[in-house]
C-alpha cells in the first residue's frame, strides 16, 4: 500500500496537524472543564423540561406533541454524545498497550448515538495489540465512524491488517465520501499524531486508512 502525501496529486488526503498541539491543548483544559460544565447544565435541563411537558401533556395533545418531543430528547442526546465524544478526545493519558477489540468496541460506544440505522462491522485477523494514549485511539476512530455515517442505513466495514509490527486499519463506507475539511477528520488526525499515527482517505470510495506504528 502506497503512503501518498498532500503535496502530491491525488484525491488521497492526510491533514499535517501543527507541531505545538500538546501545548496548546494542555492550556484549553481548564477552559473546555468550564465549558463542558456548563453545557451538560444546559442539556440536563432541556432534556427534563422534555420530560416534564410529556408528562403533563392533556391526553387530546399527547399524540400531538409526542413527535416533536421524541425529536427534541434525541437531538439531546446526541448533543451529550458529542460532549462526551470530544471531552473523551481531549484527555491526555500515558503511552499504553491496549487490546484492538476493546478498542473498537469503546469507539463504538462513542459512535453509537449518532449512527441512527447504519450498521458497523468489524473483522480482524486475530488478537492484536496496539500503541494508545488516554482515549486517543477509540476517540479518533469515533470520529472517523460518524464521518462516513451521514445517512441512515448506511454499512461501515472496519478491518484490521498486521504487518511487520505496524496494523493498518481500512474503514469503508457504501455512502458519499465526506469533505476532507470536515473537523471530525481534522481531529482524528490529530489524535493519531498523539499515538504516531497517521490518517489518510482511501484513494477511491468514501473511507479513510489509519496506519498505526
Amino acid at each position: 500500500m502506497t503512503m501518498l502525501t498532500t503535496s502530491a496529486p491525488s484525491s488521497v488526503a492526510r491533514y499535517d496537524p501543527p507541531q505545538d498541539r500538546e501545548s496548546e491543548l494542555f492550556r484549553l483544559v481548564p477552559v473546555w472543564n468550564g465549558i463542558l460544565h456548563e453545557f451538560r447544565n444546559h442539556l440536563t435541563v432541556l432534556l427534563a423540561a422534555a420530560t416534564e411537558i410529556r408528562t403533563a401533556a392533556p391526553a387530546g395533545l399527547a399524540g400531538e406533541v409526542a413527535e416533536a418531543l421524541t425529536e427534541t430528547e434525541w437531538n439531546v442526546q446526541r448533543l451529550n454524545a458529542l460532549v462526551g465524544f470530544v471531552d473523551a478526545a481531549i484527555r491526555d493519558g500515558g503511552p499504553m498497550v491496549a487490546d484492538l477489540e476493546d478498542v473498537f468496541e469503546r469507539a463504538l460506544r462513542l459512535a453509537a448515538p449518532t449512527l441512527g440505522k447504519s450498521a458497523v462491522s468489524f473483522h480482524k485477523e486475530r488478537r492484536t495489540g496496539v500503541g494508545n494514549r488516554g482515549c486517543a485511539l477509540e476517540s479518533l476512530l469515533a470520529a472517523l465512524i460518524v464521518d462516513l455515517a451521514r445517512n441512515d442505513g448506511l454499512q461501515i466495514d472496519v478491518r484490521a491488517e498486521s504487518s511487520r509490527g505496524s496494523v493498518v486499519l481500512e474503514i469503508e463506507s457504501n455512502g458519499r465520501r465526506p469533505p476532507v475539511t470536515s473537523w471530525r477528520f481534522v481531529l482524528a488526525s490529530d489524535l493519531a499524531a498523539r499515538i504516531g499515527a497517521t490518517v489518510t482517505t482511501r484513494p477511491d470510495g468514501a473511507g479513510y486508512v489509519v496506519h498505526l506504528a
